[in-house]
């Protein structure tokens, strides 16, 4: 009696080979992109909290801190959504019945 892992024919298994190397590469570059966020979320809210709290003594500056602190956290929502995406996209293909 055979295995299903024997009935497959070479380009079946080379395609779940493909199929497990990048889900496992869309995970690791979710968890980078989590470890990304924390460490600029640790640099950049001080620095915004010390522009915010004198703004008289840096007006252009609070206003470049408080544009890119929006475009940091609008870019780290838009990459998180694109790795989730993917994940799901990959798992779905791995899902499908092989022919």
């Amino acid at each position: 009696m055979s295995t299903p892992d024997q009935n497959q024919t070479p380009a079946a298994s080379g395609e779940q080979l493909f199929l497990r190397n990048a889900l496992a590469s869309v995970e690791r570059a979710a968890r980078f992109q989590r470890i990304k966020q924390i460490v600029a979320s640790v640099i950049v809210f001080p620095a915004v909290y010390y522009l915010m709290e004198r703004p008289r003594e840096h007006p252009t500056f609070t206003v470049v801190g408080v544009v890119g602190l929006m475009l940091m956290l609008c870019t780290v929502k838009i990459l998180a959504q694109l790795n989730s995406n993917a994940r799901a996209i990959l798992r779905a293909i791995a899902d499908l019945p092989q022919k």
